[in-house]
């Protein structure tokens, strides 16, 4: 039996007491995990302790070499045989129940977005002038600019999708925030092992860094770490960061990241006769990657009637191909709790679908109909494929996830639009599979509905660098901007004896 640390703290930090959680692994191995017991007063000398090496090295640091440092760690991910992506691959599939091979996968597909040309993508596409975090810089006024980070930034990590931590620490350490984590148990192991590689390229930068698991609620670790932190950045689901909310307190930076709702526009062109595998195949990639369990996954898809293969046969072929993404990338189990919504689900839409049938069956001369129905895996809760023939009959456009969705068939992808609204706050990406004379036009209604990101289908849980996550900034949304107002510089020249 080995054991994992699934902590992080700067060089020298003891701790006397740690507790341990078994994992079991395919083959019958175990994995033991180890965290230190925490108590509100370790919570200040932890953050004590990485606000003082941040005060000596990384406030020190230039952007640009921050951005090298962080683009060194992410580079040592792209070799298969790194130990520590290695240790990953084989962990956290465990600790979560997500598909090894979807793991690995995702994992290196995602580590990508930190290497240095897409970090300075990032940076330069969110800040006019980087070089105003380290120092003050011309402005467009005539004045000067300097763009200060928070000293120390407290994050709660979730743990639906592996990888999201590593996003949240780099966007502070840009900033020159030293970082104090709590992870999830549901998955405590990727931010402690990016902080690793972030220790083995620069040791004295990653002292700035402190990621402890603890239980969410545990309120008097959280409240220290509230009360320490300069800067609270939350996620999970909106119960937890609703609960979190009011214990920030007024002027305090509060970034959080609750549940969302993703969904799709399947365009008729997008289903001509040798383009619609392509497109159906690019939808079930949006709903099995990571169950869906990512805020940026599809819960609807809307399909237009017109193209070579009609919204109704699309939500078989969906069904066939989440067939297939089952055996090559099996569904982790689900709660129970989870399992017994998919089934109420199921339960609703396929009593809806007898009652419309029996009723448009009644009414129909020629017996023909679109109504209704449900296709479900043989066994369990794997995967299920809700079809409604028009926005009006799905009840809802959230769905229990767990690969969960909602087909509903549109004349337009426009008439989707409507059935938004209510959902606004909600809103997070939209998948689209349009003709390019259509794009900017819809992309124009779906973004005054409240969506904001818009991406190719088949990417949804793949956002790119330099994207602004829940339509913010993630650098600006962190800085306070200090400005020396035009003719200062010219005023404390007077002052100069040997000024003319």
């Amino acid at each position: 039996m080995s054991v994992v640390d699934v902590f992080y703290a700067p060089r020298g930090f003891a701790f006397d007491d740690f507790d341990t959680h078994d994992v079991s692994l395919p083959g019958g191995d175990t994995v033991t995990l180890r965290f230190p017991r925490l108590d509100a007063g370790m919570v200040h000398t932890l953050a004590d302790s990485v606000r003082q090496h941040r005060d000596a090295t990384l406030a020190r640091y230039s952007t640009d070499r921050i951005v090298d440092v962080i683009a060194r760690a992410a580079e040592l991910w792209t070799n298969p045989q790194y130990p520590e992506r290695r240790l990953a691959e084989r962990l956290i599939p465990a600790i979560t129940g997500y598909d090894a091979s979807m793991v690995r996968l995702e994992l290196k597909r995602y580590m990508r977005m930190f290497r240095r040309r897409e970090l300075l993508r990032f940076v330069d596409d969110e800040l006019d002038c980087p070089q105003m975090l380290d120092e003050y810089r011309p402005n467009r006024s005539g004045g000067y600019t300097r763009l200060y980070g928070p000293e120390l930034s407290f994050h709660v990590f979730s743990s639906n999708v592996p990888g999201i931590p590593v996003w949240s620490m780099t966007m502070s350490l840009l900033v020159k925030s030293a970082v104090l984590g709590k992870s999830s148990f549901d998955e405590p192991l990727m931010p402690v092992l990016f902080a690793r590689s972030l220790g083995s390229v620069d040791p004295d930068m990653a002292d700035a860094l402190a990621i402890m698991p603890w239980h969410g609620g545990t309120t008097d670790l959280e409240d220290a770490a509230i009360g320490e932190a300069d800067a609270v950045i939350a996620y999970g689901s909106s119960h937890t960061t609703e609960a979190i909310r009011p214990r920030v307190r007024a002027g305090k930076p509060f970034l959080s990241y609750g549940a969302k709702i993703g969904f799709s526009l399947i365009g008729r062109e997008s289903l001509r006769t040798d383009l619609y595998t392509d497109t159906v195949h690019r939808m079930a990639v949006d709903v099995a990657t990571y169950d869906q369990q990512s805020c940026l996954a599809p819960q609807t898809m809307f399909v237009e009637r017109g193209g070579a293969v009609p919204p109704a046969q699309v939500a078989e072929l969906l069904a066939c191909e989440l067939s297939s993404q089952q055996r090559k990338y099996p569904c982790s189990t689900p709660s129970e709790e989870e399992s017994m919504a998919i089934q109420r689900l199921r339960s609703t839409a396929q009593m809806k679908a007898l009652l419309l049938g029996a009723e448009s069956m009644a009414g129909a001369a020629d017996g023909a109909s679109d109504n209704p129905f449900v296709i479900q895996s043989r066994s369990g809760t794997d995967w299920t494929v809700l079809y409604y023939p028009s926005v009006g009959m799905a009840d809802s456009l959230s769905t229990p996830l767990n690969r969960t969705v909602n087909i509903v068939a549109v004349d337009h992808v426009e008439d989707a639009l409507p059935s938004l609204r209510p959902y606004a706050q909600w809103l997070q990406t939209c998948g689209v599979a349009l003709g390019p004379n259509r794009l900017f036009d819809v992309a124009q209604r779906v973004g005054s509905a409240g969506i904001d990101r818009i991406c190719p289908l088949g990417e949804m849980n793949r956002a790119k660098s330099g994207w602004h996550h829940d339509g913010g900034f993630n650098l600006l949304d962190l800085v306070h901007v200090v400005d020396i107002e035009r003719n200062t510089d010219m005023y404390c020249d007077g002052f100069d004896m040997d000024v003319e």
